[in-house]
């Protein structure tokens, strides 16, 4: 007897692997799947935003990353004895205006070399409602704990999503014709609207991204709101909040994207990764025993040999951990 909706992974005209270059933009969920890339030794660029839930702010980011258009003063912000920028998380915040400016600024250069050498681009929008400071009508990415009565609340319209995204992906193809894009929605409700407000708020995501299907060629769309909110459907994978899914969910998304997306012979590698990466990460009982010592250099070997199956894998964490614990040096 079948108690499970069972989702069907996708199937993709093309795979990843290790060789290939990856940017993660959007929501948290974003970030989880991306730092699971990174875990197993992709190359991922995750979040250059920081965490970023409407696909207007997701545009407005790619646009400023492709023209190069420098942050200044008038992307700033000063709340609590921080400055902000409007576009960012609050996790680059600075305590003066010169370090957050040459902190963004050297990230907007920094991700402007991997668009244009990125493979795979992977979006995931969480919600259509946006903020628009007063002031001056900016849409912004985060409100940085000012008072909501110095912003306009509205729905961005799926005809809006459509072209702001649409001609964010133009312009990225301008410089980096063969990228190819993902598209998810974040199965994370936002329930501070309202559970109407919420549904609704998604329904103009999914018609936004099946006309972005429909027209471009070079877009593809992965299950994730489907996965967790259809099959899983259960509150067992959802934190104490009852709103996001929890890190076991998290897990059986990101195995469905692998069975989706990788070769057995990847995944095969991803296993040896994860094996090593729990060697690097074990505590022994005596750390300065000769058995330990024996343990610390053949995982270093290890390391050495997936190095050379994987020559775009970069373990220098890992040998310096195991060195400085071992007094290898």
């Amino acid at each position: 007897m079948q108690l499970q909706t069972i989702v069907p992974s996708p199937s993709y005209p093309f795979q990843i692997n290790h060789s290939h270059r990856l940017i993660t933009m959007g929501s948290c969920f974003t970030e989880n799947i991306g730092n699971k890339f990174s875990e197993l030794k992709f190359n991922t660029y995750v979040n250059p935003f920081g965490q970023q839930y409407n696909p207007a702010s997701i545009a407005n980011g790619m646009n400023r990353i492709i023209q190069q258009q420098w942050f200044g003063d008038d992307d700033v912000i000063y709340q609590d004895e921080l400055f902000h920028s409007w576009q960012h998380h609050s996790d680059f915040s600075k305590p003066t205006k010169e370090e957050l400016l040459t902190s963004i600024n050297a990230t907007l250069k920094e991700t402007f070399d991997w668009f244009k050498k990125a493979d795979y681009l992977l979006l995931t929008f969480g919600t259509s409602h946006i903020y628009e400071w007063k002031k001056d009508g900016r849409i912004v990415s985060n409100c940085h704990k000012i008072s909501g009565s110095e912003f306009n609340l509205r729905f961005l319209s799926p005809d809006e999503i459509f072209e702001k995204i649409n001609h964010s992906l133009d312009a990225l193809k301008q410089i980096n014709p063969s990228v190819k894009i993902f598209l998810t929605i974040s199965p994370v409700r936002y329930l501070a609207f309202g559970f109407f407000e919420n549904n609704l708020s998604k329904a103009n995501l999914f018609v936004a991204i099946e006309k972005l299907l429909k027209t471009r060629s070079d877009c593809f769309y992965f299950p994730a709101y489907e996965i967790v909110m259809d099959e899983l459907r259960d509150y067992r994978f959802f934190t104490e909040d009852f709103l996001h899914p929890t890190r076991l969910a998290s897990q059986i998304v990101w195995g469905k994207l692998c069975d989706s997306l990788m070769d057995m012979e990847t995944k095969k590698k991803n296993d040896e990764i994860t094996k090593v990466l729990a060697a690097v990460a074990h505590k022994p009982r005596n750390p300065n025993s000769l058995a330990q010592e024996k343990f610390k250099k053949s995982t270093i070997e290890k390391i050495k040999l997936l190095q050379s199956k994987l020559p775009n894998t970069n373990w220098e964490t890992e040998i310096k951990k195991l060195k400085v614990v071992s007094n290898l040096e």
